[in-house]
Formats: structure tokens, sequence, C-alpha cells
């Protein structure tokens, strides 16, 4: 943002708890579907065999993800699980205050800060209202987040990393096998809530399975020609398993 400090102090709009996905850890996502609400799944895929530039952003990417498919079609899938609150999240109260407000997810805690280190906070991609910024508590300063804030974003980031190989192994025992290309489409799914949540609770007791095949959605016919020349497979264009939407 173009001042060195910003300031920030939350109105209780409610905007950012409706229309939207709320990523969370395995952790947050047991406890949510403990409480019966519901967990989607966005999974993304991305390889070196197309994109062979070992830029900051794609240690990032590969520090959050699992490698699948290694002995042909190799790819590198990020596992998002996400609290359903498409229409609002269903902890909001009707005085647009959180009713879990002490066990909220890592990402509500942090916002409107970024998580990822290569988005800059900008007020103008924020729903927050004008009134919203300039005045309360400091945000960041040139960039940097304030101590407390700081500590939130790393423990994130460590779950981000930490969790990363268990989610696909949740997402394999569930019989989820298809991803996007991370930055040309989305990859929806949504478990049922059972389902999902004896998956979480037995995965400390359950490895990768060998040799499960993952594919790559794509309605890109640029992207499906570079993607078959590096044998990576890739699904059909129509499926009831999840819901897909080109970006």
């Amino acid at each position: 943002m173009e001042n060195s400090t910003v300031r920030y102090t939350c109105v209780t709009c409610g905007a950012c708890c409706k229309e939207r996905l709320i990523p969370l850890t395995i952790a947050e996502a047991e406890k949510w579907l403990d409480r019966g609400d519901h967990v989607a799944i966005i999974l993304e895929a991305f390889s070196y065999l197309t994109d062979p530039e070992i830029s900051p952003e794609y240690i990032h990417n590969t520090s959050r993800a699992a490698i699948v498919n290694k002995d042909k079609g190799r790819l590198h899938i990020i596992a998002i699980f996400a609290a359903n609150a498409l229409k609002r999240c269903p902890n909001l109260q009707e005085n647009n205050l959180c009713g879990i407000y002490e066990e909220r997810p890592l990402v509500c805690r942090i916002y409107p800060m970024e998580i990822n280190p290569f988005i800059e906070l900008r007020k103008e991609n924020k729903i927050c209202p004008p009134e919203s910024w300039g005045n309360g508590d400091i945000l960041c300063s040139d960039g940097v987040a304030n101590p407390p804030l700081r500590l939130l974003i790393n423990e994130s980031k460590q779950a981000d990393v930490d969790d990363a190989a268990a989610k696909v192994a949740i997402c394999e025992s569930l019989g989820m096998s298809v991803a996007s290309w991370k930055g040309d489409g989305l990859a929806v799914y949504f478990p049922g809530s059972e389902a999902l949540l004896a998956a979480i609770q037995t995965r400390n007791s359950r490895q990768r399975e060998d040799g499960y095949q993952w594919k790559v959605r794509t309605d890109n016919a640029g992207l499906r020609e570079i993607l078959l020349a590096a044998e990576i497979p890739l699904a059909p264009g129509e499926s009831n398993a999840y819901i897909y939407q080109a970006l």
C-alpha cells in the first residue's frame, strides 16, 4: 500500500464472512465439521515439467503441495480445505459478530492481512468499507505485519506445509483424483461431511496410495497440448464429482 503505516479497525459490517470459501488447517476443518458445518475442497495442480523456472513463488507453492504420479506425469497437488460460507458463514450472528470468535480460523484472525507473501496488501482489493481504514490498530509498517499478526501468518504458513501430504492423502481416500491447473481454473469438491470427518480422523493411520493416478482438468486448448506433451494425464471435460470454473 502507498502509506508506510497501515491502520485498520473492524467495523463489524460482516462482508468478509459472506460469499466465500474460508481456507482451513486440517485441525480447523475437523472442528468445523464437528460443529455440523460443511467443508469444501479445492484441488490445484502444477508441475516443473511445464514450468521449469525455479522462482521464489514456485518454491513457496511446492512447500504446500504433495508430489503425485511419481512414475509418469509427475504433479504437485495443493489441497485447500475451505469452510463453506458461499452464502454466509454459519457462525456469523445477526449482529454481524462471530459466534466462535475464540475458535475462529487462522485466516479470520489474520484478515485483512495477506498470507501469500507474493500478494501485496491493498485496501482497494478488500471488501471492507472505507471507514475501516486509517484508524485503529497498526496492521503493518513498510509492508511488514505487526508482531502478533506476523506470528499468526507464520503459523498459517507452517500449517500449510505440515498438512500438505495429509490433505492429499485424505482426498485420495475419498476418491478425488482430478485437480485444476493452478491459475487456469478451480476444481471444487463438496464431500459429505461425515465421510470427510471420518477420513480426517483416521489420517494418521493411513499412508498415501502407491500408484494413485491424478489427472488435470482444463478447458484451455493450448494448455491441454502442453500438458499432453509433458505426458500429464488429462480429465474429461464433464464430471459430476466436482464443480469446475475456468479463470
